[in-house]
């Protein structure tokens, strides 16, 4: 049985720390290591890191200064002695059999990556959501063609992405330390894992997914996609305009930047929705002129006035709608009541 690595950042999430490491330490597939990176926590996270580490001699605890979850990645990286690696973010936690389903899905299919589905679930652990793929293996250009496609976004007509993530994935190590593979700064990139994704699948001869959903991710306030970002729309058009250099790269079929233009969507809504934690006439100005800024973008009008509005439901062309004609009270409003 191969070793496989699991690397943990960590950075002020006492409350969860326990949950998430006893979940990895009682897996069925017991040939693991899990490195823990201790990204420079101020609360107690790090001495708990320690005092786990103490009850179990596959954790290996690395403190560091603080610099985000992507440059921590590339530290436990730095470490990992597994022919085959995984990432759990530590506010989560998984099923006792989330390693093992990967593994197998690997071997069985004589893959070098296996992707899995997750469970969206509350601070409680009650699930909220659960997403499951169909079983089917992506061997040679299309894993490029068809499932790094699917990574990007849904097309037009219907909703067949594959969420782009780290976790609920087992990597090649080979392929990482062979090309050299390092995550970015999520400081940099509204998704630092999508960026890793488009650099590491095309080097991916065969990727099997299975239909498990043994990761649960957990929803919480304090993580960094719930929590006010004011540059968040000026990251996510940086990383559209990235990805579409990526595309270009890659060779990838005219559908992929009609995908990544849906998905930049989803991404825009978030974008404004976050405005509606405004509640006082101060910063209720403050969003609208935020979202002022998001409507004359000159490039997403373009896009949106580009895009066949005529294959998307209706409450996606209203949206779109709303933006196009720059209803910025509008599309606030919409977002404080829940209907965006």
């Amino acid at each position: 049985m191969d070793l496989i690595s699991i690397i943990v950042p960590v950075y002020n999430v006492e409350k969860y720390l326990e949950q998430c490491i006893g979940s990895l330490v009682n897996q069925t597939y017991k040939n693991i290591e899990i490195i823990i990176v201790n990204d420079g926590s101020t609360d107690s996270s790090g001495e708990l890191c320690e005092k786990l580490a103490k009850h179990d001699s596959r954790i290996n605890v690395v403190h560091k200064k603080n610099a985000g979850l992507g440059l921590a990645r590339n530290t436990g990286l730095k470490f990992v002695k597994g022919k085959y690696v995984t990432f759990i973010d530590s506010d989560d936690f998984v099923d006792v059999d989330l390693i093992e389903n990967l593994y197998n899905g690997i071997i069985l299919n004589n893959a070098d990556t296996c992707i899995g589905g997750f469970k969206r679930v509350n601070d409680d652990g009650k699930v909220l959501y659960k997403e499951e793929y169909k079983r089917v293996t992506y061997s040679g250009n299309e894993v490029v063609q068809e499932l790094l496609l699917r990574m990007l976004g849904s097309s037009p007509e219907k909703s067949d992405a594959i969420r782009m993530s780290v976790w609920n994935v087992l990597f090649s190590v080979e392929i990482i330390k062979n090309n050299n593979l390092e995550f970015c700064s999520e400081r940099k990139y509204i998704s630092e894992d999508l960026m890793f994704d488009i650099d590491y699948y095309p080097h991916s001869k065969k990727t099997s997914i299975i239909n498990s959903s043994a990761y649960n991710y957990r929803v919480n306030n304090n993580s960094l996609t719930m929590k006010y970002r004011g540059d968040k729309f000026d990251k996510c058009r940086f990383m559209y305009n990235e990805v579409c250099s990526k595309i270009k790269e890659y060779s990838l079929s005219s559908d992929a930047i009609l995908r990544l233009q849906r998905q930049y969507f989803v991404n825009i809504r978030t974008c404004i929705s976050q405005e509606n934690i405004k509640i006082s006439r101060l910063n209720y100005n403050s969003a609208i002129k935020n979202i002022d800024l998001i409507c004359n973008d000159k490039q997403l009008q373009t896009i949106i006035r580009e895009y066949p509005k005529n294959k998307i439901g209706i409450k996606q062309g209203i949206f779109l709608g709303l933006i196009q004609l720059k209803m910025s009270k509008i599309l606030y409003l919409s977002s404080v009541i829940g209907i965006l």
